[in-house]
């Protein structure tokens, strides 16, 4: 069962073209949140589950959770340049932080402070977009997931949208500086070796 509270501002100017800003803070608290508690250590057969290097046999537990944020977004028209059509600035920015309140532990799989910013322009039939992401470094992880830390990164992606009134075509080329990165969502593969050969009694 969640609770959530959540409110919603907005500011723009009359005719909502040149420019607009939203504001939305929210904040969530749930009973019966389904997460998980470590039942022993792969090895070791310890059930204090204080090796944080080794694999850990999880159970599903319902426990009590919260999670809170905010998301701003706005956009702002550049005008237009003859020749070169009419440029718009879009932008949002999120964050969330999500607690597990009977443990203490922080929520698995929570995305860190993060921002989008484009540049769009529109000539014709035409929309493109100079996107850049940018994502803080992810410092608060879950402890009994053994949830892995990553750095912060910035990518910057390219858009093209062509559109008449029967086809869109829409083309795009993501991280065109190839930059590497960890992604903060994209988890550990653990599913190898002897994590898959042996058998965990229930204790359901």
């Amino acid at each position: 069962t969640a609770y959530t509270f959540s409110a919603a501002a907005n500011w723009n100017d009359a005719s909502k073209e040149s420019w607009g800003v939203r504001l939305n803070p929210y904040y969530t608290y749930i009973d019966n949140y389904i997460d998980a508690q470590c039942v022993s250590v792969l090895d070791t057969g310890s059930n204090t589950c204080s090796d944080l290097n080794k694999f850990r046999i999880l159970q599903y537990t319902n426990q009590r959770a919260e999670l809170y944020g905010i998301d701003l977004s706005g956009y702002r028209s550049l005008g237009k340049v003859a020749g070169y059509g009419e440029f718009k600035l879009t932008g949002n920015v999120s964050y969330v932080q999500g607690e597990n309140k009977s443990t203490g532990d922080t929520l698995y799989n929570i995305m860190p402070l993060n921002a989008r910013v484009a540049l769009i322009q529109k000539i014709g039939s035409w929309t493109n977009a100079l996107e850049g992401h940018f994502v803080t470094a992810k410092d608060n992880v879950s402890a009994v997931r053994n949830e892995m830390k990553t750095g912060g990164y910035s990518l910057f992606n390219l858009r093209a949208t062509y559109e008449d009134k029967k086809y869109r075509f829409t083309a795009g080329v993501d991280n065109v500086l190839d930059k590497f990165y960890h992604l903060p969502q994209g988890g550990a593969y653990v599913g190898q070796g002897q994590t898959m050969s042996f058998n965990v009694q229930s204790t359901a």
